[in-house]
Formats: C-alpha cells, sequence, structure tokens
C-alpha cells in the first residue's frame, strides 16, 4: 500500500485530471496531466479523479500509487508517457523521472513509486 509520504499540496484542475497520474504545473497555476518524459513533473495525483475545475491532491513526496503505460521493473525510475501514465524512463535530454518503482508491473497495472524527481541521462 502507497504512503502518501510528506507533502501532499491540492491543486485546480486545468483539465480532467484521472487518479494516479504524473502531473506538472499548468499554465493558471493548476495541475495538468504530464505528457511527455520531458515535462516538469511535479507529483503524483491521488486516486481520485478530478474534473475541469475541481481541487485534487497531488503527491510531491514520499510514495504514491502510480498508473502504468508500459512494462517497468522494480527499482526501475519511472517517467510519464503522454497520457501521464508511467513508464521505464529512458536516458534522454531534458528526460524527467518522476521518482523509483517499488514493485515491477505493465501496463494496466497501479505499482507504488518512491517519489524522487531526478534528469535521467
Amino acid at each position: 500500500m502507497a504512503n502518501p509520504g510528506l507533502f501532499i499540496k491540492s491543486y485546480t484542475a486545468e483539465a480532467a485530471v484521472p487518479g494516479r497520474r504524473i502531473v506538472k504545473f499548468g499554465t493558471l497555476g493548476g495541475i495538468l496531466v504530464a505528457a511527455s518524459a520531458t515535462n516538469l513533473a511535479i507529483g503524483i495525483s491521488d486516486q481520485l479523479d478530478a474534473k475541469l475545475g475541481d481541487m485534487t491532491d497531488v503527491i510531491m513526496s514520499g510514495s504514491a500509487e502510480l498508473e502504468l503505460g508500459g512494462t517497468v521493473a522494480a527499482g526501475a525510475p519511472v517517467a510519464s508517457n503522454a497520457s501521464g501514465l508511467g513508464i521505464a524512463a529512458t536516458a534522454g535530454a531534458g528526460n524527467i523521472a518522476i521518482g523509483y518503482a517499488l514493485q515491477a508491473g505493465v501496463a494496466g497495472d497501479i505499482i507504488d513509486v518512491a517519489i524522487a524527481r531526478h534528469s535521467v541521462t
């Protein structure tokens, strides 16, 4: 089970934000679903889906549940795909991992991720 960690902050959804997705800041001070590994991800949305204008919690430290969009090995760095789902992070200029997988999983699985944002080079 995920440990929500030390820091959870509420933001307004600037568009629909499904639960358990990697998120980034929007242009209006709220959040949006991260759309690539190069987005400056800030955390993982909690388990509840949010509609445009809803307040939603973002887990920014500790561990959080994340839905996967691909195969990830336990211990591997995790980045965002185009839908904010977790995928295995790959090295590349500007690539950002949100953290490390605490268990292995495949597309559609929900796994725990230790949040530790870092560049993947």
